[in-house]
Parts: C-alpha cells; sequence; structure tokens
C-alpha cells in the first residue's frame, strides 16, 4: 500500500482511538470544570469559572473574524487587478510562447494553423489471420490554446 494514501491502517486506527479517547477525557473535565459547584474541591487548581464561558466565547471571536475579514481579505490580496489582461484571458494561452502581452489587438490576431489532410495508411498484412488489414487512425487530441468568446458563441448558435 502507498505510504500517503487516505486508506485507513491499524497505525491510524490506534491513534484514532487515542485521540478520541483524549478529547472525550478533556470535554468531561470541562463539563464538570464548568457545571459543578466549589464544594467539591476541583476548583482550587483550575482557573475561575469566567473562563469556562469566556473561552470558548473568544474562540468564536477569533473564527468569526477569520472567516470573515481575514481569509476575505488574503483571498483579494492574491487576486489580479481589474485592469490587468489575466482578469480576462490567460496570456500564456491566447499568445504564442515568449510573445508578451503589449496590446488587445494580439489576442485578435491569432495565427490558425490549416488543417491539413491526413493520408490514409496502406494497408498492413497480418500474420495470424493471413489478410490485409487497414490500421486504425484517430486525429491528435487538439493542444490547450484560448477560446475565444466569439468563436465559442459561433460554435453554439450557429
Amino acid at each position: 500500500m502507498p505510504e500517503h494514501s487516505p486508506a485507513p491502517t491499524p497505525h491510524r486506527a490506534i491513534y484514532g482511538f487515542a485521540f478520541y479517547m483524549l478529547f472525550t477525557v478533556l470535554f468531561i473535565t470541562y463539563v464538570a470544570w464548568a457545571l459543578l459547584p466549589f464544594e467539591f474541591g476541583l476548583h482550587s487548581y483550575l482557573p475561575d469559572k469566567y473562563f469556562a464561558v469566556f473561552i470558548p466565547f473568544l474562540v468564536l471571536v477569533f473564527a468569526w473574524f477569520f472567516a470573515f475579514l481575514i481569509y476575505p481579505a488574503i483571498n483579494l490580496s492574491m487576486t489580479v487587478n481589474v485592469d490587468a489582461i489575466a482578469s480576462v484571458v490567460d496570456p500564456k494561452l491566447a499568445l504564442p510562447k515568449g510573445t508578451e502581452f503589449t496590446s488587445w489587438s494580439q489576442l485578435q490576431k491569432r495565427n490558425r494553423t490549416p488543417e491539413t489532410k491526413q493520408e490514409i495508411p496502406s494497408p498492413v498484412s497480418c500474420n495470424i489471420c493471413r489478410t490485409q488489414h487497414q490500421p486504425v487512425t484517430r486525429a491528435p487530441i487538439a493542444p490547450l490554446r484560448f477560446l475565444d468568446l466569439q468563436e465559442v458563441n459561433t460554435a453554439y448558435y450557429n
């Protein structure tokens, strides 16, 4: 089995059970700390009960702050500017290799290679059945390229 597989293994099962037991005990201890009265003597070694409410509330505030402020700010900082060419097309697909983008007219002047006719291969003699067979030829998969919106509309609506 590969080393980095997400499949269950005995090693993961043991650690999963150990973490399950650890967090179950921690949760029971937390609930006991939050709900048991002072007379049981448990609170002499633990912080004040105020923190039983304050710490989960603080975690929720930090999670909200991250989810609605920090994470969107990180995503916005990684996006390209509105007036950049990369926000509309991928210049690496639209332009030939090594060409720098200078103007929008470059995207309209694309060199298209004309379709070449494929040669029909000659029949091949078969040693098993002692006859001639025509080899099956398939067109190659087209390379990755930029599809202009006009080209897509023409293909769909004409």
